[in-house]
């Protein structure tokens, strides 16, 4: 006795449902046209006649190619091999087919290969899953005239598919990533959507982005385990990082900026992740990999702020044909294993490093957020005295003594002016002309006095006592230069150590001296170790720096260091906004449309004028939002019956506040602090802040100052981006 094995068609359904978006699918159906050695795919969507065509000008396929289309889970291809056409191959699977029922339950399709006649067949998806047993449907392949070689596949999509393939098309992010599914210039991707056509850039390149704000270009390749940093088109530093595997390689090119705000603007939406953010692409032998998490920009945040370098884009490129490169369905992680760990540990030491280093040198290459070389301890004219000098070292201390690059800079002295030369840029500074004196004039100033300029951020006058011998003309005064003159920092900030605002400390001999050397006080108290504590609160600060040469006495220079919260808009442009949100970024809410408005409409207002009208339209957004999410059928049973109007704010606050991930994904989608948005969320703060003003119409605008209303404009601010995280961030349940 026989039994037969049969294959139902509802396998069809079970496996084409692996492929958890038409997106994915589309990627499948790209795949297959460059394993098939296509110089140029077109996608091509036409929603007036509801079809979605992939057309290349491959090799095609002849009947026994068709059969191997049809036969599930069986495949010749051997994963990130090099193919005969020198691409490495990219479906293994033998599932490719299923693809195409993602859009739509009948497809077409038409082939030519090296034959007098094309083929043409068709699947249903309808008849394929009802099927009792797969093995006894026959798919009818009828000869036709086709012109020429490559394959076209016709999709009639269903009514969602259409729209949503529309939507998806109509953000530039994201046909750009399908435009650019493959790193290879030899591959060109055409995309139509109804009367629109776009194409990939074979000319790409990273050189094209931002270059005026761009602050390192870095590459490096595991063949030769060095990281290279350029800056200007010229090599800077590099520095070893080892690479010991032989199951893959990888090479990594970026370009990291120094954006000032909506500077990213200026950057290929090709280069942004599903938030909106700048990230670098990563691609598995030559395919776009879903994912933005295995070399995140971000991931200095959390070990050391100082260290990123987050505004960041380019390339990571893994290259490997081990059988232990493998993915879930949407292509966004790898499974899990010893070779696939051992990718994304090095990938995140690298990135690191990369970050770490960059930072450590990324102050001499920008300043007031201008890419220059910033590394002269002066941008003012030299001494006359410079006039005597012969050797044009003589001229190196006026580099600033702990710029990095110091050694690399050429100097070119010519009468009258000096040359610094470093990294394709030249600085130059003028040098004062010597002044013949007459017979009346004295050598030396007959009060005591001299005037000195030696920095760009001020003069410092030094005044002779009388019992005091006259300084010779040959001792030059000591020099004290300070980076800037003002600082502005956002709260709360870490330690900051003081000695870094120090350029250079001459002697009065010219002589390189010690940052430890100089006596730095805040607010009139002396800071023996240089470090000022975590600031919290807005405040001002004076800090002053004291060098005393033991042969021209004290030279004194000042900072004023303003410290205070960062705010974005929450909607709007306006720069006064009433209602706004201490993040780095604008942040749009979407939970409540009638909240959107009004917020818009309060934010036009001039608060002094218009106090009560706030007060009242602040405590509308309050009960607005929290009737959002009493009627949300994700929140249905939120609030206990009973429950009084300000006892719901706090409990909105305290439900993100005890659990310490929901606050983690908030983080994460705005870009406020995890300490800063911890510091924001005390209950007894919102409660006090809401029954201060008791809002307006419940009170009487004129026991309400405007202060209290400014606080609890704050409040709302982060009260409405609570509530929309909770509404749609899916980490928050």
């Amino acid at each position: 006795m026989n039994s037969k094995v049969k294959v139902s068609g509802s396998i069809i359904g079970e496996l084409s449902d692996k492929i958890p978006s038409n997106i994915i699918a589309l990627n499948e159906l790209l795949k297959n046209a460059y394993d098939a050695g296509a110089p140029r795919v077109s996608v091509i969507l036409d929603t007036n006649n509801g079809t979605l065509k992939i057309v290349d000008n491959g090799e095609g396929m002849d009947e026994s190619d068709i059969n191997t289309l049809f036969h599930i889970s069986k495949s010749v291809k051997k994963y990130g091999k090099i193919n005969k056409h020198k691409r490495y191959t990219q479906g293994a699977k033998g599932l490719g087919f299923l693809s195409v029922f993602k859009f739509g339950k009948r497809v077409r399709w038409q082939t030519k290969k090296n034959t007098s006649k094309g083929l043409v067949f068709e699947a249903d998806y309808d008849i394929l899953i009802k099927a009792d047993d797969l093995s006894q449907i026959e798919v009818d392949i009828i000869e036709s005239d086709i012109e020429e070689q490559g394959t076209t596949i016709t999709i009639y999509l269903d009514e969602y598919n259409k729209n949503s393939l529309k939507e998806y098309f109509s953000i530039e992010k994201n046909y750009k990533k399908v435009l650019y599914a493959f790193d290879d210039s030899a591959f060109t991707v055409e995309l139509q959507v109804d009367d629109k056509v776009y194409e990939n850039n074979k000319n790409f390149s990273l050189d094209s982005q931002a270059l005026e704000h761009r602050l390192f270009y870095i590459t490096y390749k595991s063949d030769d385990q060095e990281i290279k940093y350029y800056y200007n088109k010229c090599e800077i530093l590099s520095e070893k990082f080892q690479f010991m595997s032989s199951q893959y390689k990888i090479e990594i090119e970026l370009s990291i900026f120094h954006f000032p705000a909506y500077g990213k603007d200026k950057v290929d939406k090709l280069f942004l992740n599903p938030q909106n953010d700048l990230t670098p692409l990563i691609y598995v032998n030559t395919n776009l990999f879903n994912n933005y998490t295995m070399f995140d920009p971000n991931i200095m945040k959390n070990i050391k702020t100082q260290f990123v370098l987050n505004q960041m884009i380019g390339y990571i490129r893994i290259i490997s044909d081990d059988e232990n490169i493998n993915f879930n369905s949407d292509r966004s992680q790898f499974l899990q294993n010893e070779l696939t760990d051992s990718i994304n540990s090095f990938l995140a030491e690298i990135n690191k490093t990369i970050q770490t280093t960059g930072s450590k040198n990324k102050k001499y290459l920008y300043q007031k957020s201008q890419i220059i070389l910033d590394f002269l301890t002066t941008e003012e004219d030299l001494p006359e005295e410079c006039n005597d000098i012969e050797d044009s070292e003589c001229f190196r201390k006026y580099i600033k003594s702990d710029f990095n690059f110091k050694s690399k800079v050429k100097i070119e002295f010519e009468k009258g002016i000096v040359k610094f030369k470093l990294f394709g840029k030249e600085k130059i500074l003028k040098i004062k002309p010597k002044i013949k004196k007459t017979d009346n004039e004295n050598t030396n100033n007959q009060d005591g006095e001299f005037d000195e300029n030696d920095g760009p951020e001020q003069k410092t006058t030094e005044t002779k006592r009388e019992d005091e011998k006259p300084i010779s003309p040959s001792i030059v005064p000591a020099v004290l230069n300070l980076n800037r003159l003002t600082v502005e920092m956002f709260i709360p900030t870490e330690q900051v150590d003081l000695k870094d605002y120090i350029a250079a400390i001459y002697d009065s001999s010219g002589n390189d001296v010690s940052k430890e050397m100089c006596v730095i006080s805040c607010d009139g108290i002396v800071r023996n170790n240089g470090i000022l504590e975590s600031i919290t609160e807005s405040c001002e600060k004076s800090i002053e720096y004291v060098y005393t040469d033991l042969k021209t006495g004290p030279v004194v220079k000042k900072i004023d260091m303003k410290f205070f919260q960062q705010e974005s808009k929450i909607s709007g442009k306006k720069k006064n906004d009433i209602v706004t949100l201490p993040s780095k970024e604008d942040y749009h809410i979407n939970y409540n449309q009638s909240v959107i408005n009004l917020i818009s409409q309060v934010n036009t207002l001039d608060l002094k004028y218009y106090l009560e009208l706030v007060a009242c339209c602040l405590r509308s957004v309050f009960e607005m939002s929290v009737d959002t999410i009493h009627k949300s059928t994700k929140y249905n049973a939120f609030f206990p019956n009973k429950l009084g109007f300000e006892d719901k704010v706090i409990k909105v606050v305290e439900y993100i506040d005890k659990n310490n991930a929901f606050k983690t994904a908030i983080s994460d989608s705005t870009k406020i602090e995890f300490k800063t948005l911890n510091n924001f969320l005390n209950t007894s703060d919102f409660r006090k802040a809401i029954s201060a003003a008791h809002l307006g119409a419940h009170k009487s605008g004129t026991h309400l100052t405007e202060q209290e209303v400014a606080q609890l404009a704050k409040k709302l601010g982060l009260f409405v981006v609570l509530v929309n995280e909770m509404m749609n961030n899916s980490r928050i349940n």
